[in-house]
This record gives C-alpha cells, structure tokens and sequence, in this order.
C-alpha cells in the first residue's frame, strides 16, 4: 500500500521516557564502574568524574587551571607527546569543569580503547602541571580576564553570582590580583587531593562489551589504589546573605546594558523543583517563551533574552538574563517585571501551557537518545543524589502540573522584593 503523504500522521503525547540503569563491574583493585552497553557505532566513552569543581577551594581560579593543566604534561610525556598519542589513534580527549565537579572524557574508537584509556590514567595519577606551560596558561588567562572586563555580559555574569551566593563556596569572589596569587603549588596540592583514580567516578558508554571491559580491567584493575572514595565533602548549603536589592554597576562607555534578575533556589531534590521548572520555561525557557515574545519581538530591545533554574550538588538559583541597548534599559526592565508580575497574577492559559509541557517533555525524550546521552542522564542521578524514579515523576509532573499550582508557585518564589536585580551599563 502507498503511503499518502497528503495526510499527516496523527499526534502522539509523550507518556514518559524509557531509562536504563548502567551496570556495574567491580575491577581487580575494587573500583567500581558503570558502563551502558548499547549502539551500533563501535566507538567508546570512558569518563573520569571528580569532586575537584570550582567550589571545592577558597579561590575559585585554583580549580579551574587545574582541570586546564592536566593535560599539558606527565612525569613521562611532555604535552605535545599526550595530544599525540590521542590524536594518532583519532581519539578526542575533553576536560571540563564545573561548581561541583571537573572531568576528564575520552572518546574512542573501540578497536584502540585498550592504547588510549592507558593515556587517561597516567593524566590522572601521573600529571606534574609543567611550570612553562604554567606560565603560559596564567599568561593567557589573565590576558583573556582583561579583554573580558570590557564586556558588559561578562562582568555582569561573574558580578550577579557573587550576589546571589554572597558568603557561599559558590559565590566565592575573584579579581585580578587574584591571578597573581595564584601559585602552582596551590594547583599542585588542589590535584594531589582530588585527582586520584580511587576518587574518580568512572562511566563507560558506547559498544562496552566484554573485551572493553577486559581492557579496562587490565588497565585500571592493575592499578593499586585506597578505598574507594568519590562522594567527598561538598560545599555547605550555607544561610542567604541579606544585602541590598538593586545594584548598578557603571560602564560609561557601553552601548549595552546587561540586566541579571533572579535569586538563590534549591537543588533537584527540592519538592518545589519541578514545577518551578516548567513556570520558569514559560516565563524565559524557549524561543517562543513570555520573555523573548515581549522583549525582543514585541518590543526590539534584545536579540536574545532568557530565564530558567539552575540546579547544583546541594543548591540552586533562579535567572533573568539578557543585554538591552543602553537607552532602553529601564524600559526592559519594566517589561521584564511586568511578564514575571502576570505569572503571579493570571492563570497560564490552556493552549500556552500544553505547548510548553509538549516542549519540555520533547527536548527530554531528545536527551536520551543514544548511549551517551544516555549514561548523561545515569550521571545526574548519580552526581545529585537522585532515585532512579527522577525522570519517571518529572515526565509525571509536566503532565499532571496546573496552571493554579504555576501561579502559587510563582507567588511563593517570584515575589519582586526577593529578587536581585544587577545592572552593568548604563541605566
């Protein structure tokens, strides 16, 4: 039978996500690993998660050139031996970090796992952060930190997060003296504590079968370590500093404002958390959300305005961002508490609301969709403390959330006299 293109298929709602939980293999030495063995593509993730984010040392700066010089030098192989012996194999290899935690990824094809992972380990225990590529580093950081504090967004960014976790390891402050300070001792001692493979929270995604994990266990298993010790100390979630509402800061040669509105939250585990989710979607959460409706198409005073709630290991916050021309600054933040005064006061209409439920669900379905998206979604639970029902009540509570229960919650948290506001510009 011919298929009628002239008729569109019917519309199916999303009822939920199908998730599947890594398994675990204990190697030789008693560190345990998950892994997802799953795909069509003969290629391997293996990723190294560490308790060594930005919030874990009084001067945030320290975290962040650590995860940078990781990479730049071994006891045995210089930097540019390291990025050879990934990048003859056709290997990727990925640091990142984060508040809470930094990385360390490989992305393999299957068939050279067993001559890259050997890479990652020596990165791991053997990294001696080289003082001439040390120098260079903090030479281009604070170079590229000057450049930035001409930039409204930038200074706006680092500015408002200080404000809101003023007092916290997450709002630990730092200027450019800071980079002076900075020593690679201090580097030296942050990755003797936190970089250790027994410290290491390690995943395994792609085509894992029993020779990967033969490999791994040669490699790793060999290794000898302590106990097992990833969930170390985690910042306290410590009480909101009071401080004053509205601040300013002046640029007097910008021809942009950078507006931040928002205010301390909760993590993922808070009861309040999902619907706040989908109220903040509504108000900045998509391209066709309230904010980017009234601000940049209605009203032309932005090319991009956004709002959402970011969650940490144990805290959270929720944010308005966008820049404004300069002459339109006070005018966009009228619209701005004026969308965000609707949500308080008016019920979210029907069709908006489905519309918003049937997005958030979909970019959710979007991110299970192959085995490392997959084990990312394993990861979060893991990393936050989550139960392995997480996704099964956040799909349930898109669906089943009101639009009385948006505005409750919009009225509990999104009053204007408990949210910061910080300008950089000019107002």
């Amino acid at each position: 039978m011919q298929l009628d293109r002239t008729i569109a298929p019917p519309a199916v709602g999303i009822e939920g996500v199908q998730y599947t939980s890594p398994k675990q293999y204990k190697l030789l030495n008693g560190l345990p690993i998950w892994y997802l063995n799953m795909g069509s593509q003969e290629v391997i993730k293996a990723e190294f998660v560490f308790h060594a984010g930005s919030a874990h040392h009084a001067c945030p700066l320290v975290p962040s050139f650590t995860s940078a010089m990781m990479q730049e030098g071994t006891i045995k192989h210089s930097a540019s031996e390291i990025a050879d012996a990934i990048d003859n194999y056709g290997a990727f290899l990925e640091l990142d970090h984060d508040k809470d935690f930094a990385s360390i990824t490989l992305y393999t094809l299957k068939r050279y796992y067993a001559e890259t992972l050997p890479v990652i380990l020596e990165i791991i225990e053997e990294a001696n952060l080289p003082e001439n590529e040390w120098k260079i580093l903090i030479s281009n950081r604070l170079q590229k930190y000057r450049i930035n504090l001409g930039k409204v967004s930038f200074v706006a960014g680092k500015a408002f997060q200080e404000l809101v976790f003023k007092g916290t390891p997450y709002g630990a402050p730092f200027e450019e003296q800071d980079y002076h300070n900075v020593q690679l001792n201090d580097l030296l001692a942050f990755r003797g504590a936190h970089y250790r493979l027994e410290k290491s929270f390690v995943m395994l995604s792609g085509l894992v079968d029993e020779e990967v994990l033969t490999s791994t266990n040669q490699v790793l298993g060999d290794f000898p370590i302590s106990t097992p010790q990833f969930f170390g100390s985690t910042p306290d979630a410590h009480p909101v500093a009071k401080q004053d509402r509205i601040h300013f800061i002046e640029k007097t040669d910008a021809i942009q404002s950078a507006i931040r509105i928002g205010r301390r939250m909760f993590d993922r585990r808070h009861p309040d958390y999902f619907g706040v989710k989908v109220l903040t979607t509504v108000l900045g959460g998509y391209f066709g959300s309230r904010l980017m409706s009234n601000i940049r198409e209605d009203k032309g005073y932005t090319y991009g305005i956004g709002a959402g709630i970011v969650a940490y290991e144990n805290d959270g916050w929720f944010y308005i961002s966008t820049e404004v021309g300069t002459d339109v600054t006070s005018d966009a933040l009228i619209e701005i508490y004026k969308e965000v005064a609707l949500l308080r006061d008016e019920l979210i209409a029907e069709d908006e609301l489905n519309l918003v439920k049937n997005y958030m669900l979909g970019t959710l379905l979007k991110s299970f969709d192959g085995p490392f998206e997959r084990i990312e979604r394993f990861k979060a639970l893991h990393l936050y403390h989550l139960s392995d029902d997480y996704y099964d009540r956040y799909t349930a509570a898109i669906r089943e959330v009101s639009a009385i229960e948006l505005r409750d919650l919009a009225r509990k948290w999104l009053q204007e006299e408990s949210l910061i506001e910080l300008v950089v510009g000019k107002k």
